[in-house]
């Protein structure tokens, strides 16, 4: 740290050129050590922060020669002006590569010099104490950076877990639907989102939801979206409609719920209910795109139904229409994010969805087909999160 009174060090074992230097620099405002103990110097210069040394060199003093090679080495940042009595110019070329800053010859018959180059130091030294705070601030803030950082990837890490745990498993069995998801994220937490609730033998109801926004305050919503579905769903096997769902009417609670939270974040939601016994298919569109692609007949179309809702958490009159579609046992369906949309090589909206369909159908509607196609794996990173669900009724009765 800089000192707030400039340090003056003075090693001299002639009383009268101690005496003088201090009353010196005592006189201009200087902060002045005086010894005749280089030992005690070299201690003083390691915990003290000394702008400039003045040290009276002794040619003939061997131990004082050591010590002042041992000061430059340990003290390599801190000005040393030595004050000898000069033999040669070969003396001071010598005492110049040890480090020594400047030489003056004893003895002093003017200060004038010798304060030129005191003050040129002190100036030197003190940008030098400034700089080392710089230092030591930037190396702290460094330090509390790279722990922040490393809670925070660790808070990432155990909230992803978390998320994952929260939605199904990968690869499961629902009333004979054979289920399968993938999840491809731009950052450790997810803004997309995937659930299916089994309500009795016959009915499950699914949905994909994509959140504005990534990271940890869009996959908290998810929490809140699954939270508010699961007792929607609840309530409804408690109710006398015993499972019978409206997906229209839960997005309209849903949306209600966002706004009264006002977190300032929206979410786009395909939700179906599929009814095993009627083969039939109800759903709700909360402005999700692309629409899901519906595999019958050998023929691969998207559900009818694109904008006949808004997304959730933006108005609060916004209105949901129930749809359906009659759905054949073998049917496939695969509902996705827009950020599958995103690594599909066209630039036009409608020609993206278009690719889409058309790899589906060429990889027989196999969501790891459609992976392997687009090569999402192979990708080190995708722009937004990429959310896939794949519902196959191929044990379908």
């Amino acid at each position: 740290m800089e000192p707030d009174v400039s340090q003056i060090l003075i090693v001299s074992s002639d009383l009268d050129l101690k005496h003088k230097i201090t009353t010196y620099y005592s006189a201009r405002h200087y902060q002045v050590t005086a010894t005749d103990d280089p030992l005690e110097a070299l201690d003083f210069i390691t915990n003290a922060a000394v702008n400039v040394v003045l040290f009276q060199y002794h040619r003939n003093n061997p131990t004082l020669t050591a010590l002042l090679q041992d000061m430059l080495e340990r003290c390599v940042d801190v000005p040393l002006i030595v004050l000898t009595q000069v033999d040669a110019s070969q003396s001071i070329i010598n005492m110049l590569r040890l480090g020594v800053t400047d030489v003056f010859s004893l003895p002093l018959e003017s200060m004038l010099e010798l304060d030129q180059s005191v003050s040129r130091h002190v100036k030197r030294s003190a940008l030098f104490y400034e700089n080392e705070q710089y230092r030591k601030q930037l190396e702290k803030a460094h330090q509390q950076v790279n722990k922040s950082l490393a809670e925070l990837q660790q808070d990432q890490i155990a909230g992803r877990l978390i998320q994952q745990r929260m939605m199904p498993p990968e690869k499961c069995s629902v009333n004979g639907l054979s289920m399968r998801r993938y999840m491809k994220s731009s950052l450790y937490l997810s803004g997309d989102f995937i659930d299916h609730i089994r309500l009795d033998d016959d009915r499950v109801l699914f949905y994909l939801a994509d959140v504005s926004g990534h990271g940890a305050s869009s996959a908290f919503l998810s929490v809140l979206l699954k939270n508010i579905t699961n007792r929607l769903a609840r309530e409804s096997l408690e109710s006398e409609s015993k499972g019978l769902i409206s997906p229209a009417a839960v997005l309209a609670q849903i949306n209600s719920e966002l706004l009264d939270f006002n977190i300032d974040k929206h979410m786009t939601v395909f939700m179906g209910f599929l009814d095993r016994s009627s083969q039939m298919l109800t759903y709700c569109v909360g402005g999700h795109l692309p629409m899901p692609l519906l595999t019958q007949n050998g023929e691969v179309n998207y559900l009818s139904g694109l904008g006949s809702g808004l997304p959730l958490g933006l108005f609060d009159d916004a209105q949901y229409t129930d749809l359906t579609q009659r759905l054949k046992a073998d049917f496939k369906l695969l509902l996705s994010s827009d950020g599958i949309l995103e690594i599909l090589p066209c630039d036009d909206t409608a020609d993206k969805e278009e690719k889409l369909r058309t790899i589906l159908q060429q990889c027989d509607s196999s969501l790891s087909g459609l992976v392997s196609a687009v090569g999402i794996d192979d990708l080190d990173s995708v722009p937004d999160d990429i959310a896939l669900l794949s519902i196959c009724g191929d044990n379908y009765a």
